[in-house]
């Protein structure tokens, strides 16, 4: 496969950087808060680790615990315990961190 090949078959519009990061899930209204790894990210969105992917709704709240910031998110795709979110919200500052 050629390199100009491969570009074409790249779905992503913003090329995805390779991170570990702490993430919370949260949705039902702040009452539902599930732990997950960030695997990777670019400007558009990410892909993350949970244990409960499959129980996650299909837009919750995403909180970058390191950086003390969160964002609105969609799955865009699930496999097994790894989800694709897009950022639906540019990053705010957490008013407050959910430990």
């Amino acid at each position: 496969m050629t390199a100009a090949h491969a570009i074409t078959h790249e779905r992503r519009a913003h090329p995805r950087r390779r991170v570990l990061k702490k993430v919370k899930a949260v949705f039902n209204a702040n009452r539902s808060v599930f732990d997950c790894i960030m695997r990777d990210v670019s400007l558009g969105g990410a892909r993350l680790s949970c244990a409960q992917a499959t129980q996650l709704p299909d837009s919750f709240v995403l909180v970058l615990m390191t950086e003390r910031e969160m964002r609105d998110v969609r799955v865009v795709w699930r496999r097994l315990n790894d989800l694709g979110v897009a950022f639906l919200s540019p990053p705010r500052k957490a008013l407050h961190l959910l430990l």
